[in-house]
């Protein structure tokens, strides 16, 4: 006997000390504990001693374990395993006053007694503690269905244990309606704690159930021990000691091993669906049940409780049924919501889109209904994705799609088709070019996007059909605003273009312009111009490289082709062609003059770049005689890859210039990022200085620059009264027209062997 005391003791510490040997040493503990039950070394009374004190000690522990697990969690995790470690201390008082009833003052302990107050504690306190725990099963949408689970798990349970068990209790009868009542109370509280426990182990993420496991195996451990022990007390056949004693102690040493693995009680996250374990665990147990009830039925007739039961547990699967039915019907509707709108944005989709516009043409062919399609496509919006980050681009699509409900009439469909796309659909009739003007106006604002301020700009092609207009189809309405939407970037961007006839005819011309130009980028068919560049002192400072074009003998101008080669992904290409020209030709000059070129962003982001530059700029030109010039309006300074591109070329010799500053958003933070060597400051800020005099801002500019240390360049000079008011200023060098027009090779060649003879 006292080894196997010690062996417990042993068993107990090991417990506390390693979480590993804890599931071993348990059971190790508990088949000692049975085997010393069923050989009973020293006779009964010995045994029911040990009996007791090992209920004692079990419980104890576990309220011992469960305090510490509770000191090393937080929240509500740890008030749950505060409240589990109370009702096991509970129940051990219980025990503590059973065991002076039966081994100090020697009598057999009175029914109901003071000992059951701690015994029916325990299941009170531990739900509490269950509830208490973060759990998925009680949080977020659903908790009605969970609830109606419990309800037929705690239902089915308790027919099951009134067919074998709680019945026979009942019809044994007691000494009195209490002792009657708490006989019961014990395996029906044992049931709820059961449920309870089984609903939150269904919903458990799998990386936290190893702990839950073993307090469902402890509290069904619990639940024979109680119910067993209310049978046998019933049928009379109890004893001094009985075998159904080992389920307490098996009960409080897996609860106790249960802390020791809990480790994970903190982690809870809401569910997107239940797990399907939970949608079939109510199942289970309901079909045992009812068969239970049937085979009860067979035998003899059923008794109230037994009836009563059974038609609370088939009310119960009607109403759950009836809840399944209208969860299926709201995810119907969320399927058919997300089929027919943009996730991003929440406006209706291309799909449903294209179902409407079929809907509207229907009626414009038996109603002779007018019909308009506005496309709308967001400016440079490739930029902010680009510089700031697909985040940030989605960010902004979302204000955007804000701004468009706010404003559109009341009845028409506004979609996001794809991308920076949208459209708006107006069928009964209206101002389409009204309802477009509102919407730049209501983009005119610049959005927040990431902290900083971005204008927002959108080119809106319009398709109108009249009702005397013959019938088109949706994909036909989408062509003609497309041809539309074209023709109003062409024509600036930011504006307004109604769709006619003649846009087919151009539209046509511009896939030849679109396939030539590819075509002679492909075979080098690009010419490059030269713009010089004059220092504050009149002498030559370089010139600028400039990518021309001719198609059919025409010259198309770059505000033409520029873009085309962007929407073509050829940019770089284009770029690297007229570097390559700019680099060849100038070092034939024999003089050492600069060249500057610009620079799309795409092309800087490429990391090869800057071997191409190497490669290209050998002897006599060398890296020292080039500039780079970035556009202001490219958000160069988030696009990580270009600024490491920038910061190699810098180191080979090459120097970095910002053009057209002032025509964009111009920021502050560019110039910190940047760092320049070069300032352009764009025509913009000289525009109608006709007296010679800087304005304050052009002179601004101009010092700001200089403090940190860039060269200042003013563009656009056309005027004399433009030259005086830049040199005024304080500005390095001068470029425009009054000074020279772009050039070609032989002229440039020619200009600058005269600024040699000068010199």
């Amino acid at each position: 006997m006292w080894l196997w005391i010690r062996t417990g003791c042993v068993s107990i510490q090991c417990l506390m000390r390693t979480r590993r040997l804890a599931p071993t040493a348990c059971a190790f503990v508990v088949v000692g504990f049975v085997l010393f039950l069923v050989m009973r070394p020293g006779g009964t009374h010995l045994t029911r001693a040990v009996d007791d004190v090992a209920e004692l000690v079990a419980a104890a522990t576990a309220a011992a374990v469960g305090g510490w697990r509770a000191s090393r969690l937080r929240g509500r995790a740890s008030t749950s395993w505060a409240f589990l470690a109370a009702g096991c201390f509970a129940w051990a008082v219980g025990e503590g006053l059973w065991c002076y009833y039966e081994l100090i003052a020697g009598r057999d302990t009175p029914f109901p007694s003071p000992a059951d107050l701690g015994f029916l504690l325990f299941p009170v306190l531990a739900l509490v503690g269950l509830l208490a725990r973060p759990s998925a099963a009680f949080a977020g949408q659903g908790r009605a269905r969970v609830a109606l689970d419990a309800a037929l798990i705690s239902a089915s349970l308790i027919v099951v244990s009134w067919v074998t068990a709680l019945g026979e209790v009942y019809r044994a009868g007691a000494d009195s309606t209490f002792a009657a009542a708490v006989s019961l109370a014990y395996p029906g509280t044992d049931i709820v704690l059961l449920t309870v426990a089984v609903v939150i182990i269904a919903f458990a993420r799998v990386d936290a159930r190893a702990g839950l496991f073993s307090i469902v195996f402890g509290v069904v451990c619990l639940t024979v021990g109680d119910s067993g022990f209310a049978y046998l007390t019933a049928k009379g056949t109890y004893g001094a000691v009985n075998l159904v004693d080992a389920g307490w102690v098996a009960g409080f040493l897996v609860l106790a091993v249960a802390a020791l693995l809990d480790d994970k009680a903190n982690e809870v996250a809401a569910l997107t669906a239940p797990p399907r374990v939970a949608l079939l665990l109510p199942y289970v147990p309901t079909t045992v049940a009812v068969g239970m009830a049937l085979y009860e039925a067979s035998q003899r007739s059923l008794d109230t409780v037994t009836a009563a039961a059974s038609c609370a547990l088939a009310a119960a699967l009607v109403v759950r049924q009836m809840l399944v039915l209208l969860d299926n019907r709201l995810l119907m509707s969320r399927v058919a919501h997300q089929a027919f709108h943009d996730e991003l944005t929440g406006l209706a989709n291309r799909a449903l889109f294209l179902d409407r516009l079929s809907h509207a043409l229907d009626l414009h062919r038996r109603d002779l209904r007018t019909v308009t399609v506005l496309l709308i496509d967001l400016d440079d919006f490739k930029t902010v994705n680009d510089s700031l980050g697909h985040p940030a681009g989605d960010e902004l699509l979302t204000r955007v799609s804000e701004r468009l409900r706010a404003v559109i009439r009341t009845g028409d469909t506004v979609a996001r088709l794809g991308g920076d796309e949208f459209a708006v659909l107006m069928e009964d009739g209206g101002d389409a070019i009204e309802v477009a003007g509102r919407i730049l106006s209501s983009l005119d604002r610049t959005i927040i996007v990431s902290g900083r301020a971005l204008p927002v700009g959108a080119s809106i092609g319009i398709a109108t059909l009249e009702p005397g207009d013959p019938p088109a189809t949706a994909v036909d309405m989408l062509k003609r605003s497309d041809m539309a939407m074209y023709a109003a970037k062409r024509a600036g961007k930011a504006t307004v273009c109604s769709y006619s006839v003649d846009l087919d005819d151009a539209e046509t011309g511009q896939l030849d312009m679109r396939a030539a130009f590819a075509a002679d980028l492909a075979v080098g068919a690009i010419d490059v111009a030269f713009q010089p560049i004059q220092l504050s002192d009149g002498r030559l400072g370089g010139f600028e490289a400039l990518a021309r074009w001719t198609h059919s003998g025409t010259a198309v101008s770059p505000a033409t082709f520029l873009p085309m080669a962007r929407r073509l992904g050829c940019i770089a290409t284009l770029d690297r062609l007229v570097l390559a020209k700019a680099v060849r030709e100038a070092g034939l000059w024999g003089e050492p003059v600069a060249v500057s070129v610009n620079l799309d962003g795409a092309t800087l982001a490429d990391p090869r770049f800057v071997d191409y530059v190497l490669e290209v700029c050998a002897a006599p030109f060398s890296t020292s005689r080039l500039a780079v010039e970035v556009l202001e309006t490219d958000l160069i300074e988030h696009n990580d890859a270009a600024l490491e591109t920038l910061r190699r070329l810098r180191s080979t010799g090459v120097r970095v210039a910002v053009d057209d500053f002032g025509a964009g958003y111009a920021s502050l933070v560019r110039l910190q990022t940047l760092e320049p060597d070069i300032v352009k400051i764009d025509r913009s800020l000289t525009a109608g200085l006709t007296d010679g005099q800087p304005t304050p801002l052009l002179a601004g500019v101009t010092q700001l620059a200089h403090k940190i240390g860039a060269i200042v360049v003013v563009e656009g000079v056309e005027t004399h009264g433009q030259l005086e008011a830049a040199l005024a200023a304080g500005c390095n060098a001068v470029q425009g027209y009054l000074l020279g027009r772009p050039t070609g090779p032989d002229e440039c060649r020619e200009l600058v062997d005269r600024s040699a003879l000068r010199a």
